[in-house]
């Protein structure tokens, strides 16, 4: 059947196969896509695929967006998680949704949506080529590959955050420098010693958040921090991130005397080790030249003060990202450009970006694919209205 619209779709992660799946049948869709189809998919929620996350107020939802949080209020608040997972259910993936809001597929497989997605697209060309150039003609779009040129009349780029932005050179498009983000970072200390070692729910006075931190080869990692790393996704390294560690344990240093005195006895490795991971604690005395078998008595005001006040503001220099440790990227297409009921081009009518290409990222939890789930909606819908 010939279809009276020709639709270049260009990527085939999240974004760009749901569009696919949503447009096939009703236009006549070209994939473009060197890789395999929605392999990016796979790794998604530790292989059990954070589809989205249950948050129902639109406005609170996009809060977990460091850049595009206001961009996106048109198209969650029409096409929310629920009407993601309606969508999800008419394809046959079931979900369910934790206790920490984060929604899975009933089944926990990445392998499982990427095959039920795929089974959408069936009948659409796909071309396992790269796509080196898109130019915009009097009636349409010219995309190049490295053998070969296609005509259409509308595309759809959805090539992701860590794709080569070149082939859109000629299209007069601002590109956002991309930066890490969701990130582990690399310190001026080593703490190869604590490796594995998770401090609970201590306090980033930088960003106002709480949460987790994990220890590695390389540094510092987990939930807080790939928070804080796209916070800061844009600013110069190096620099400083101060935590308080106790977080509310122990209030003040009054408090924390009235705990030396009842723990006159014992080690100060021990005392602390009842607020914080024991390796932590002796790497930390270490570190500021105390003795770890320092009983409680022997603490005076200047020692206690010390631990105290460094306990509450713990420094921690940070060098870099680290190397290829990113989930996703900060950047892309500036989001002035794009309409955010369409996601068309402003300024070249007919061409539609979607997903990560963009400029917006989220944090862990099922954003970044509600992005590109929202964004897929909106952009078939608009295509479909037009003809």
């Amino acid at each position: 059947m010939e279809h009276a619209c020709k639709v270049a779709i260009i990527g085939a992660g999240p974004a760009g196969v749901l569009a696919a799946a949503l447009l096939n049948k009703k236009v006549e869709v070209t994939i473009f896509e060197h890789k395999s189809l929605l392999y990016s998919i796979l790794p998604t929620g530790g292989g059990k695929c954070n589809i989205s996350n249950s948050e129902i107020d639109y406005k609170e939802f996009a809060k977990n967006y460091p850049r595009g949080e206001k961009f996106l209020y048109s198209v969650l608040a029409r096409f929310s998680p629920a009407y993601t997972m309606e969508y999800f259910k008419s394809i046959g993936i079931d979900t369910v949704t934790l206790d920490d809001c984060k929604i899975f597929p009933e089944k926990m497989s990445s392998k499982f949506v990427r095959e039920k997605m795929l089974s959408q697209i069936e009948g659409c060309y796909i071309v396992k080529s790269l796509v080196k150039q898109v130019l915009k003609l009097e009636n349409g779009f010219s995309v190049k590959t490295s053998d070969a040129e296609y005509f259409f009349d509308k595309v759809i780029v959805a090539i992701g955050g860590h794709a080569d932005f070149s082939i859109l050179n000629d299209l007069n498009i601002d590109i956002v420098p991309t930066k890490p983000a969701l990130t582990g970072l690399c310190t001026e200390v080593k703490y190869n010693l604590l490796s594995g070692v998770v401090l609970k729910n201590i306090f980033n006075y930088e960003t106002d958040l709480s949460g987790d931190m994990l220890f590695t080869h390389f540094g510092i990692s987990g939930p807080i921090i790939f928070k804080v790393s796209s916070l800061k996704a844009r600013d110069e390294f190096p620099y400083l991130l101060n935590f308080d560690l106790l977080n509310g344990k122990i209030t003040d240093s009054k408090a924390f005397q009235q705990i030396l005195n009842q723990n006159s006895k014992k080690e100060i490795k021990n005392i602390l080790s009842i607020y914080l991971p024991q390796n932590f604690v002796e790497f930390f005395l270490k570190s500021l030249n105390i003795s770890p078998t320092t009983k409680g008595f022997e603490v005076n005001a200047k020692i206690r003060d010390l631990i105290f006040d460094n306990l509450k503001t713990y420094a921690i220099k940070i060098l870099s990202p680290r190397p290829d440790g990113e989930t996703v990227m900060s950047g892309g297409v500036a989001l002035n450009q794009i309409n955010s009921k369409t996601f068309e081009c402003k300024n070249t009518k007919g061409l539609y970006f979607v997903g990560e290409v963009l400029d917006i990222d989220g944090f862990c939890g099922g954003f970044n694919l509600q992005n590109c789930w929202s964004g897929a909606f909106a952009v078939a819908e608009a295509i479909i209205q037009t003809f």
